[in-house]
């Protein structure tokens, strides 16, 4: 794809954001079983000129002996070294670590140690994917291949968090696809590929990171560019609902640059067009700005400070019938909540009189959530969490852990936006880590003002590492300062009102060059970094009416400074909602032109509305103006204006004019009541149709559900016929594996008891099994089962007993031989064909009888025979009865 001049342009304009292109990417490449195939033809496939750095690290036994360096060595066009010691990481090199040691990475060098902790044993290639991610950031890639568990998936989250890259191998092709099914489970992934393709994509994503470059500030974009860019944060509220200005704008635009180079695609109109044609794209986009990643006991040292200092204080005041109330925004999967839960688990559980413990955890990323309610996590995502916390809090499932029921009943998991949703109260403890480092200022200030809302008096609030209460100095006290955790100070709360999220308008001020002064050029250029706040209350608070923005929910996003004087916080919980801070003898008329507004998407006007103020009575005209273009990003807000017609007379003087007849005024107010009546109807009509449609939809849910039910009522019915189908199965299995058991005593005493010398060969004439006699004949040992007759020594005078052997397989007829041994003894030998069950031939067995008794009574007849007949004398013999035995 050739680029277009816009991205030259974008380049250009864009270095301050961009790493120095002589950085070079290092490629962290994770594997176990089966993946020294996929790294053979990985390596087969890189070039010698690819300008990256890879390490490969094997999930392996540390006892293991790795000769991966020689193997690859063999494959690759690239240098491959053995790392044994602190090396410095250069491109076009290939190093692999050896499987008993530890890797990590620091000052550009690759630096190896032993392995000391069992997350450095359970958990080898997460661990380097974090190090890696920490220390080259954007530059980081990661691949997993071939493997079995799930080594990998909780690092490369760390990776994506940093703004690196992942692939993944197809796990089609792998051989062990644990390591690919869980990379790909996470939904942070960038690409599942082949691994042949692997290679390639990393190098042109390389060389699309030295083209595409998106300046941190937007405005100094060209206006085209800056188009396309609106297009895409258009896409993205449409398609998923959220709203990302309030996000700090130069992460905002990192990561939507490292989709670009992702994609491969040429420069932002080419990726605005690209989400259009691809929608799945939005929800990557999504998953890569949300980024909801989290691990259990992130920073240790700073849970080890929560644990020790600030729960046992929090629990220390409560007693029975109490209740603790802590809040994680921001929570992700769910990790850091269970956390926490487990540390206060630990306080209270098992104990008498212990207070009740609920625990909200919420977050905008709702695939995240889902996750989180489900409480399982890998082997490797519980990596940090410690054997006596596995065995208490977990159950062991099939290749990981899941949180046991009484700590997942103290979590409740919920959808929610800290900056836009009504925040929860009385809270002793909240924890919001690594979120607020990508907001912007206002909206980091509208965070801290909620959570200091929902605080107890005197109660924490800890951040993550990299986070701070600038611009709340006032609200909360550093309490740990080195681990973030703060205290909330004793003083009014603010009422949180939502960050201010419209569009910061680009407005250019182009003074006559002949008139154009110093100070003009400094008030032009202040002007032009006026935020859409600024514009509001400097300029149409001095040419126009009060007015309030306010969304489709009438909550107010921002007022001008008199319009304040129309309105009155009524007593109980405060709100930011129009209606209910309005002043009551404005409210039905502003209720019924705000309906018309939403509903008909038209402007409405409510004129003659009398106000009392400050003793005078004051006609008022209200004007409501809906935002009506498509193509623009503030649609869907309100703009209300108050505009003030004449002043009326004093209240003591007469209500109406004498020229005016009380009639017309009775009249006006009836019309006003009959619209406002109408108006009435019309939104009872609409909510009736609304329920009316809301009714049936739960009617169809509910047949679905009974549906669902008979459904589940039969497949229990099923399971349990399978159930006691196997079960009597099981019980016939153990009868027969009864008989086989007493069938084997049987023959095995048989053959012990036997003076029968007996051997089995198989049909490839090697030893299946012998009689313990046979050891007495034949040098026979236990360790000789599976070796060929021909390798054992006998002490037979008989040279041709292999091919009796092969006549009994050939012609299937016994073979019986006298045989003699060294040492003088006489054996009747046997050939016999083995055959199965099934009457089908498997071998030979031979059996052998001592007959050396038999053959000296023969000689001794034989001897005693001839002694006789050489007498020259007639004889005759006979046993003891007289019958005649030899003459």
């Amino acid at each position: 794809m050739k680029k277009s001049k816009s991205s030259k342009k974008i380049s250009e304009n864009g270095s301050s954001n961009k790493p120095d292109c002589d950085d070079f990417l290092i490629v962290g490449i994770g594997a176990s079983a089966g993946g020294i195939q996929a790294l053979k033809v990985f390596f087969e496939n890189v070039p010698a000129d690819s300008g990256a750095a890879y390490v490969v690290i094997l999930h392996l036994s540390p006892d293991h002996e790795s000769r991966l360096a020689e193997v690859l060595q063999t494959a690759a066009q690239i240098s491959v070294t053995q790392v044994t010691e602190r090396v410095k990481v250069e491109p076009d090199h290939v190093f692999v670590v050896p499987p008993n040691l530890s890797l990590s990475m620091a000052d550009g060098h690759i630096v190896v140690s032993p392995i000391n902790t069992i997350e450095e044993r359970r958990a080898p290639v997460d661990i380097f994917f974090r190090t890696l991610a920490e220390t080259h950031h954007e530059q980081a890639v990661c691949v997993v291949l071939s493997g079995t568990g799930a080594d990998g998936s909780m690092g490369l989250k760390r990776v994506k968090e940093n703004g690196g890259v992942v692939f993944v191998q197809n796990p089609r092709e792998a051989e062990y696809n644990d390591m690919a099914r869980n990379a790909i489970a996470t939904n942070l992934i960038d690409e599942v590929l082949n691994v042949a393709e692997i290679p390639a994509k990393i190098i042109a994503y390389k060389e699309n990171r030295r083209t595409v470059a998106i300046p941190a500030e937007q405005e100094s974009l060209p206006e085209e560019l800056q188009k396309a860019l609106r297009d895409i944060f258009t896409q993205l509220r449409v398609s998923t609902g959220h709203d990302f200005t309030n996000y700090k704008r130069p992460t905002v635009l990192r990561r939507i640059e490292r989709r670009i180079n992702v994609r491969n695609l040429s420069g932002i109109p080419e990726y605005a067009a690209f989400l259009r044609e691809q929608p799945e794209e939005v929800q990557s986009l999504l998953k890569d700005l949300l980024i909801s990643v989290t691990n259990f006991f992130r920073d240790k040292t700073a849970f080890e400070a929560l644990e020790n200092d600030i729960i046992p204080r929090i629990v220390h005041d409560k007693r029975a019938g109490d209740q603790i109330r802590v809040w994680v925004a921001g929570c992700a999967t769910g990790e850091e909540a269970y956390s926490i839960a487990m540390m206060i688990a630990e306080h209270t559980l098992g104990g008498g009189g212990a207070p009740e413990v609920q625990i909200f955890a919420t977050d905008m990323d709702e695939a995240a959530i889902a996750t989180a309610h489900d409480g399982f996590y890998t082997l490797n995502d519980a990596a940090d969490v410690s054997p006596e916390r596995l065995r208490r809090f977990f159950t062991k499932e099939d290749d990981g852990y899941r949180v046991r029921r009484e700590l997942r009943e103290m979590v409740l998991f919920a959808h929610h936006n800290v900056l836009k949703d009504p925040p929860f109260s009385h809270l002793d403890l909240a924890t919001c880590r690594n979120m607020l480092i990508y907001l912007n200022s206002a909206a980091q200030k509208r965070a801290m003002e909620t959570f200091h809302f929902a605080l107890n008096p005197g109660s924490f609030l800890f951040l993550g590492s990299s986070e701070s209460i600038n611009g709340a100095i006032d609200l909360f006290a550093p309490l740990v300062k080195e681990h973030n955790i703060f205290q909330s100070r004793n003083v009014e709360p603010r009422v949180p009102r939502p960050a201010a999220n419209l569009p910061t308008p680009t407005m250019r001020f182009e003074p006559s060059q002949t008139t154009l002064k110093t100070n003009q050029e400094q008030e032009n250029r202040a002007l032009e970094r006026l935020s859409y706040a600024d514009l509001h209350q400097q300029l149409l608070e001095q040419f126009a009416p009060p007015s309030v923005v306010v969304n489709q929910e009438y909550e107010i996003i921002h007022l001008s400074e008199r319009a304040g004087r129309f309105m009155q916080i009524p007593g109980g919980e405060p709100s930011n909602n129009l209606l209910k801070v309005i002043r009551p003898e404005l409210r039905l008329e502003l209720r019924t032109a705000l309906y018309q507004a939403v509903q008909k998407r038209i402007n409405v006007e409510a004129k003659n509305l009398p106000l009392k103020m400050d003793g005078r009575v004051e006609i008022i005209n209200i004007l409501v103006r809906p935002v009506l273009r498509p193509d623009d990003t503030a649609r869907g807000f309100i703009l209300v204006l108050f505009e003030k017609t004449e002043d009326a007379p004093e209240e003591s003087e007469v209500v109406f004019a004498a020229h005016e007849p009380v009639a017309r005024q009775l009249e006006d107010e009836l019309m006003r009541v009959k619209a406002q009546l109408h108006s009435s109807i019309e939104q009872y009509e609409t909510q009736t149709e609304e329920l009316k449609a809301s009714n049936e939809e739960l009617q169809a849910m509910n047949e679905e559900l009974r549906s669902s039910g008979e459904e589940l009522e039969t497949g229990k019915e099923e399971l349990q016929s399978i159930n006691e189908e196997l079960v009597t199965v099981n019980q016939e299995l153990k009868i027969k594996i009864e008989e086989l058991s007493q069938s084997n005593s049987d023959f095995q005493n048989l053959m012990a008891s036997t003076d029968i010398g007996t051997i089995f060969l198989d049909h490839n004439l090697r030893v299946k099994m012998f009689t313990p006699t046979m050891r007495n004949i034949i040098n026979l040992l236990p360790s000789d089962l599976g070796r060929p007759l021909t390798d054992i020594t006998t002490q037979f005078a008989y040279e041709n007993l292999h091919d009796d052997c092969e006549f009994v397989l050939e012609r299937l007829q016994a073979v019986e031989r006298e045989i003699q041994t060294s040492d003088d003894r006489w054996l009747l030998m046997r050939v016999l064909p083995y055959r199965t069950a099934a009457y089908q031939m498997s071998g030979v067995v031979l059996t052998f009888l001592d007959i050396t008794t038999r053959k000296q009574a023969e000689e001794s007849l034989r001897f005693q025979a001839h002694l006789l007949n050489t007498v020259e004398q007639a004889a005759i013999a006979t046993d003891l009865d007289g019958t005649v035995i030899y003459w």
